[in-house]
């Protein structure tokens, strides 16, 4: 699934009045932003879009800093992990049967018969954007679509922190505190970049009661197809019915799916 606003945002030329509003210089920043190409230079946006330099950079920093949009370290840009939350709940209110990503996170809930989460990062959390639910177990879980998640508790928030830079990491610890959610959560820095490396060697994370009590999961960091970092897929599980080693048979379907749904989004 690609990010493109030049679908849905009317072309405003060059050169238009400066007398723009501020929503107006808004929507041609992201809409250049969204168009596709391999790169946005920031000199390129400003051609795009007719502002100013310094109007364009500002904007771009706002939106970066809303994730809205992302800032390369080549100091290119590109659509952030908050455009493309809205533009998968834009595709799940669609009535098109063709939604790839719901189709392969269902298929991938039948084989292991667990409810599945697809979350994207947003800043230092990450957000539901789908559940497939297990409907055969009696007990529902009470996550939602739209709901933010924390990263150092949860089994797609330690996927994603396993992927970024170890300054990053150390920078989400320091600002968030590591709120304690359960007696199992990780609450120190060294503790979460030591459970990152075992991530990273096997490709997973585990979530063992660590954000609530009962509950265990299981996830995978997913990409794109320009191996930038979106969010993660996780499995959850119900504790006292499938235990940890269960849990993590199913690794192989999960990272096969994290895999096929890369070409999707």
């Amino acid at each position: 699934m690609s990010v493109t606003l030049t679908n849905s945002i009317q072309t405003i030329p060059t050169g238009a009045s400066t007398k723009d509003s501020a929503a107006r210089k808004l929507l041609r920043v992201l809409e250049a932003v969204s168009s596709p190409s391999e790169a946005h230079r920031l000199s390129d946006l400003v051609k795009e879009t007719g502002l100013t330099k310094t109007s364009v950079f500002r904007l771009l920093s706002e939106l970066v800093d809303e994730g809205y949009v992302s800032r390369t370290t080549d100091g290119t840009y590109s659509p952030g992990r908050a455009l493309r939350v809205l533009a998968l709940r834009l595709a799940k209110n669609s009535t098109d049967d063709s939604d790839q990503v719901r189709t392969r996170l269902k298929r991938l809930q039948e084989d292991v018969q667990s409810t599945i989460h697809f979350a994207l990062r947003t800043g230092d959390w990450a957000t539901y954007v789908e559940k497939v639910e297990d409907t055969a177990q009696p007990i529902r879980m009470a996550s939602r679509i739209g709901a933010q998640i924390p990263l150092h508790s949860t089994a797609i928030g330690k996927a994603v922190l396993a992927y970024l830079p170890e300054s990053e990491v150390r920078k989400y610890a320091a600002k968030t505190g590591l709120p304690r959610r359960t007696d199992k959560t990780i609450t120190d820095v060294e503790s979460l970049l030591t459970d990152g490396e075992l991530v990273r060697n096997r490709g997973y994370s585990i979530d063992d009661e660590e954000n609530e009590e009962h509950i265990r999961c299981m996830a995978t960091p997913v990409f794109d197809t320009r191996n930038n970092l979106l969010g993660g897929i996780g499995i959850t599980t119900i504790a006292p019915l499938v235990t940890q080693q269960k849990l993590e048979s199913f690794a192989p379907l999960l990272l096969t799916a994290a895999r096929d749904i890369m070409g999707l989004v």
